[in-house]
């Protein structure tokens, strides 16, 4: 039984839409991997692992208004790629395709409303993640 329920929400086998978001580099390229599912569930991984951890259900609303202004934000630009020494990425993986959003190098700034959407994303991540 917790393995059908571990397959149905493990973000690599999920089908639904989802939001990926984080960030990496650094001397020791780490990579820190957030996924928020269309069914609420929000995952962490480090380092591309093959296990997630399960961060929890997210409120309905916050979800849906999440989902809706990342489409409007990839409906209006056709990706972004500068990444830096360090950087940061929100990606909407939506029906076998995926659109990306990655910034932080110095010389190149991502819009107002990459930076505000990243930041919503990341104030869902609990404080010791």
């Amino acid at each position: 039984m917790l393995n059908s329920c571990a397959k149905k929400h493990n973000p690599l086998n999920y089908t639904g839409s989802q939001l990926i978001f984080g960030s990496g580099g650094g001397f020791a390229n780490q990579v820190n991997e957030y996924r928020l599912l269309e069914n609420k569930h929000l995952f962490f991984r480090k380092n591309n692992d093959s296990k997630f951890t399960d961060l929890g259900k997210q409120k309905a609303k916050t979800v849906k208004e999440l989902f809706e202004t990342s489409e409007m934000l990839f409906h209006e630009t056709n990706g972004f790629n500068k990444p830096g020494n360090m950087y940061y990425f929100v990606r909407l993986q939506k029906e076998n395709q995926t659109q990306s959003l990655v910034w932080g190098k110095p010389d190149s700034q991502v819009s107002e409303k990459t930076r505000e959407l990243y930041k919503n994303l990341m104030n869902l991540v609990p404080l010791n993640q």
